[in-house]
């Protein structure tokens, strides 16, 4: 019998909404569930080297780096200027390409049963002239979490984000509503209500993850978004 295998992807609806934080406490989470994980970041600008979102996923994890980190294969890409990872890649006279990016998921899908896929900035960021975020994670079937906040600006995001997600058939394993920060107490209730019913508007399952601050990250009901990755891949 072979072993089963658990891609999925990780976007937010915006740059620095908490998607790193995510990947890393779900990868935590399953860990202790005893499970054979590790995460792969697509493109990492903003740095010079080893990537920052992976090794904080790692610390996350309570792990050090890997081999696989080190070499670069959970995170193909990396610039160190910080802007949308086209541009970032064209300042350094490189091109972001889908077969790299392949061979990196490939290789670490050999060998993990579980892979979280954290991708750059917000759904829609352009990869190359020819390619979005999104449209990868479409084209290579993946189900996909997304990471939303109460902070301004988020109704908007989150609804453009679901209905991107839709147009593409994209399977949508939940919300995770990341509630970091200090935010007044009318606007949390009132943006966690607007994503609600945006989900619902927009046909998804009603499922969303309160991820309270990271300190206290273990009350976030990571096991209803693995129990819904398992089921997509049944």
């Amino acid at each position: 019998m072979t072993t089963p295998h658990y891609t999925i992807a990780v976007g937010g609806i915006d740059t620095d909404v908490g998607k790193s934080y995510v990947t890393g406490l779900l990868a935590r989470y399953l860990v202790q569930q005893k499970q054979n994980v590790t995460t792969l970041k697509l493109v990492q600008t903003g740095c010079p080297e080893t990537s920052d979102d992976i090794q904080l996923h790692r610390k996350l994890m309570g792990q050090p780096l890997t081999d696989f980190d080190r070499d670069g294969t959970t995170c193909p890409y990396v610039f160190p200027y910080p802007a949308s990872p086209f541009l970032a890649a064209r300042m350094v006279g490189r091109e972001i390409e889908a077969a790299e990016i392949d061979r990196a998921m490939s290789t670490l899908q050999a060998q993990y049963e579980w892979l979280l896929v954290e991708g750059a900035g917000g759904l829609l960021v352009p990869l190359n002239d020819q390619l979005l975020l999104l449209d990868y994670f479409a084209d290579k079937k993946l189900p996909l979490i997304l990471v939303s906040s109460p902070r301004l600006g988020s109704i908007n995001h989150t609804r453009l984000s679901l209905e991107a997600i839709k147009t593409r058939n994209i399977p949508l394993l939940g919300l995770v509503y990341n509630l970091y920060g200090e935010h007044p107490k009318e606007i949390v209730q009132d943006t966690l209500l607007e994503c609600r019913k945006a989900l619902v508007d927009y046909g998804f399952a009603e499922t969303i993850v309160l991820m309270p601050d990271i300190k206290e990250s273990t009350s976030a009901a990571w096991q209803t978004l693995v129990t819904a990755g398992r089921q997509y891949y049944q």
